[in-house]
């Protein structure tokens, strides 16, 4: 009986570790759905909590962000940019289904985005 016990309380316990380990719905490749709309063309969201906005012009990264969920679907991404390292850049990331998300900052919208084949 003491076994099956610890065989059922170890079961859990390493689902709950395999739950915490699971990727966020944000994390992916994201793009603009309209290229011609915004300024941040696409989002990066890297598993390990980093993330990049990058340039709708110049095609390259205008900031470097961590990120941290907020929600099952919400992601907070604190980013600076590389002209000023200092200060800190708050963007708010909402997934929007399996597909969509919206960004925005300061409570502005960015962007409407679709998932990236990776």
């Amino acid at each position: 009986m003491k076994q099956r016990i610890r065989i059922v309380v170890l079961s859990v316990l390493i689902g709950l570790g395999l739950v915490g380990c699971s990727a966020h719905p944000g994390s992916g490749n994201w793009g603009l759905v309209e290229p011609s709309d915004g300024a941040v063309s696409k989002v990066l969201v890297h598993f390990e909590g980093r993330a990049e906005l990058i340039d709708a012009k110049s095609g390259a990264a205008s900031h470097h962000c961590f990120w941290g969920g907020k929600s099952g679907s919400d992601l907070q991404l604190d980013c600076t940019t590389p002209q000023d390292t200092e200060t800190r850049l708050r963007f708010t990331l909402r997934v929007e289904g399996l597909d969509r998300m919206t960004l925005a900052y300061n409570g502005q919208l960015v962007g409407h985005y679709k998932r990236l084949p990776q």
